[in-house]
């Protein structure tokens, strides 16, 4: 079984407004993840895609890893630093607003009632 999963500098996807790559789940593995996960960059004086996220009932974590930026909960915009962990409810739209000079590195973890219910029940 894979135990590192690495970064693919060079083929980052472009979705929801950011580079990054998806790493959870985790592929053929045998431990079943509660949750869904990616690596993500928001590049410098650039916004994120503003969303709720899908299914209704997602919720979602970021936690930041280098630079800096606002994150913008339902229309509440506040700084966010290395360092920092966001918890984003369902429902809540947001986005990642980027003024700065450097890029902004973020982890993103969802979930969702289903997922952790299937995690529960395989545990």
């Amino acid at each position: 079984m894979e135990q590192v999963k690495k970064i693919n500098w060079k083929n980052l996807k472009h979705e929801y407004g950011v580079d990054g790559q998806r790493l959870l789940p985790w592929g053929n593995s045998t431990f079943p993840f509660p949750f869904g996960g990616a690596y993500c960059i928001t590049k410098a004086n650039t916004d994120s895609l503003k969303h709720i996220n899908e299914p209704k009932d997602e919720e979602e974590l970021f936690i930041a890893i280098s630079g800096r930026a606002f994150v913008d909960i339902d229309g509440v915009k506040t700084q966010i630093d290395r360092g920092d962990i966001v918890h984003i409810a369902s429902g809540k739209e947001h986005y990642i607003h980027n003024p700065f000079d450097e890029d902004f590195h973020f982890y993103a973890l969802w979930w969702n009632k289903e997922i952790v219910s299937g995690y529960n029940q395989n545990k």
